[in-house]
């Protein structure tokens, strides 16, 4: 510090492009890691500031217990946390090093500066005001805790659970939704006192006892941190696990699904180790606790997984249907945690001038259009996925090969596209331009490299899928411009000039993908694929059948099958999207109702209007296929980019 100001934090060039390559380095990483302990502690103190707005006090324990203290009093919880931090430095840094610390401390930051301008009570958040600010004392008696240092502190108990960042719950302690309770921290040990009971902590808080949940560990990343004891913890219990809505109650697990997770991630943490010992590492420095969501997928389907800015070093995800898949998901969501790290210290993306909104745009990974802060997060994590499955393939052989590749094929076609759309566009910081330059850099280089054919043919079908099928769901061909176009058709006329079409979102028509799962059924495991294909076709499933039949390389059979879909959904226009992508003979005209799928729909609507059999999509498309685009382009403009 200098003259009583903060020191600014200062991200040098070469620490941006070795981000933004993937390669980030310890000193990268430690900054990162430092700029986001740094925002906690000014939110921290900011919660200080700001508890005076609540005046509720917490209920007594019982006629002996201390009370919390009126939550306007939080100053104490702050100087017993400085207190414990100046004797024990590193029991301090253990208990704001949970995520959930961060989670919670935003959630409350926004609540009281809302309470503050006379707002109402934040809807995320169930607790009641003094409990939402009494987790300060929790953080404070966590840290006495660690340090073993003599203290008697009131905390709020939600469920009569009361929560030790960093290390677990205790209880139940009350059978009420929301209670006081008392941690007692002394030489012989701890006790932490509820209405209905106390509980005595083991010494080790890492050990299981009556009363006691800990954060159990599903790696230990000690030999890949610089920091003492850091290891991947998994989170079913703590409060404030949710990036949605908080507080949760614990949920138990069953033993087999937990040793099914313990499996999986100590697997894919094995196999980065071998396989890409750098992820492993970056995985070690950024990635503290894992939480299990649900998610119904089938085998070899999607996983839901996310990370939030509010939550540094938190991943919530679904269980990966194998190793790789876990691997893949971590490396994806480290990523996400370096770019929130870094987007609090660089803005990449331009702020919208005043009044104006956030253009949507096509990402190739996602059902519904996104905004630049959406593509900048997409593209620096599918770059990693990308060289993941790029490293993987080197590895394996056989079907687990042929997956690896069509993985790698789309994740860099995929990056390869947006980088380019991103650089294409004005709303990115002279920074922000340079970090997807380096990410365009590495896609240009790796669509060079080669792939086994029927992997690639594969990838190219999907990528064009998702492309078009977005089209058709989310860009508007204007109305009038398909009126006149299906008047001049049914004149005999030629086609005019097709004008641009009009991002207008419909979350309404988004389907579940089964395209990709097929694919990987496919080339992951053959016979599975099989029962599947059977399956669709007993079961008289068209959609099912049709993709089975197209990923099988069956033109004959899918043909069949996208007609019969078609038939049964006319206006389903993934089923002409479908048909052509299937057809080793593709046309002009399919080249175009790829290209325009919502201009072909909108003048076959146009002419159904006018009565009479509307023609055929590809009949249709056929006479559009000599217009040429007018001037002007598309709009990505949307009134809501949220």
């Amino acid at each position: 510090m200098t003259d009583g100001r903060l020191d600014p934090y200062r991200l040098p060039e070469e620490s941006l492009r070795s981000i933004a390559a993937g390669d980030a380095r310890a000193p990268e990483l430690r900054l990162l890691r430092s700029a986001q302990r740094s925002h906690l502690l000014l939110v921290l103190r900011s919660l200080v500031d700001h508890s005076g707005v609540a005046r509720a006090r917490p209920p007594r324990v019982g006629a002996a217990a201390p009370r919390l203290g009126a939550v306007a009093s939080a100053e104490a919880a702050w100087c017993l946390l400085a207190a414990v931090q100046r004797g024990d430095p590193g029991a301090v840094d253990a208990v704001l090093a949970d995520p959930m610390v961060m989670a919670w401390a935003m959630r409350l930051l926004r609540r009281l500066r809302g309470v503050g301008r006379g707002a109402a009570p934040s809807a995320s958040s169930a607790a009641p005001l003094w409990a939402d600010v009494g987790q300060l004392y929790a953080l404070a008696a966590a840290a006495a805790l660690r340090a073993g240092r003599d203290a008697v502190v009131g905390v709020p108990a939600h469920r009569g659970m009361v929560w030790v960042p960093g290390a677990g719950v205790v209880g139940p302690l009350s059978a009420r939704r929301w209670s006081g309770a008392e941690v007692r921290v002394a030489a012989h040990g701890a006790v932490v006192r509820g209405e209905g009971g106390e509980v005595r902590l083991p010494r080790d808080l890492g050990e299981s006892a009556p009363g006691w949940q800990p954060l159990p560990v599903l790696w230990s990343a000690a030999p890949w941190s610089e920091e003492p004891g850091a290891a991947l913890r998994f989170d079913t219990v703590t409060p404030y696990r949710d990036f949605v809505v908080s507080p949760r109650a614990p949920v138990r697990m069953a033993g087999r699904r937990s040793g099914l997770w313990r499996e999986r991630v100590a697997g894919a943490c094995a196999l980065l180790t071998r396989e890409s010992p750098a992820d492993a590492v970056r995985l070690a420095a950024l990635v503290r606790v894992l939480v299990p969501r649900a998610f119904a997928a089938s085998t070899r389907g999607q996983v839901a997984s996310s990370s939030s800015p509010d939550a540094f070093g938190a991943v919530t995800l679904s269980l990966p249907y194998d190793e790789a898949q876990m691997a893949a998901t971590l490396v994806h969501e480290t990523r996400h945690q370096q770019l929130n790290a870094l987007l609090s210290l660089v803005p990449l993306v331009r702020e919208p001038d005043a009044g104006g909104g956030r253009p949507l745009h096509y990402a190739p990974w996602r059902s519904d259009p996104r905004p630049v802060h959406g593509l900048l997060h997409g593209v620096f994590a599918f770059a990693g996925v990308a060289r993941f499955w790029r490293l993987h393939r080197e590895f394996v052989t056989g079907d687990e090969a042929r997956r690896a590749d069509f993985e790698f094929a789309v994740f860099r076609d995929q990056v390869r596209e947006v980088a380019a759309a991103l650089l294409a566009g004005a709303e990115l910081t002279a920074a922000g331009r340079l970090f997807v330059e380096e990410i365009a850099a590495a896609a240009e280089g790796w669509a060079k490299e080669d792939v086994m054919a029927e992997p690639a043919r594969l990838a190219a079908h999907y990528c064009a899928l998702r492309r078009a099928v977005w089209r058709a769901r989310h860009l508007e061909f204007d109305g009038e411009a398909a009126r006149r176009a299906a008047a001049a058709r049914a004149a005999g006329e030629a086609a005019g000039p097709l004008p641009g079409s009009r991002l207008r979102p419909r979350p309404d028509a988004i389907r579940t993908d089964t395209f990709g799962h097929v694919v990987r059924l496919y080339l992951g495991t053959p016979d599975e694929f099989a029962r599947r294909w059977r399956k669709a076709d007993a079961a008289g499933d068209v959609v099912v059948g049709a993709e089975c039949a197209a990923v099988a390389g069956d033109a004959d059979g899918a043909a069949r099958r996208y007609a019969a879909w078609a038939e049964a959904e006319p206006d389903d226009v993934e089923a002409w999207i479908g048909a052509v992508l299937a057809d080793p003979g593709r046309s002009a005209a399919g080249e175009l109702l790829l290209g325009r799928p919502e201009a072909v729909a909108a003048v076959r609507r146009a002419a159904a209007a006018e009565g009479g059999e509307p023609p055929g999509p590809l009949e249709l498309a056929r006479w559009l296929r000599g217009a040429v685009a007018a001037p002007g382009g598309e709009s990505g403009e949307s009134g809501d980019s949220r």
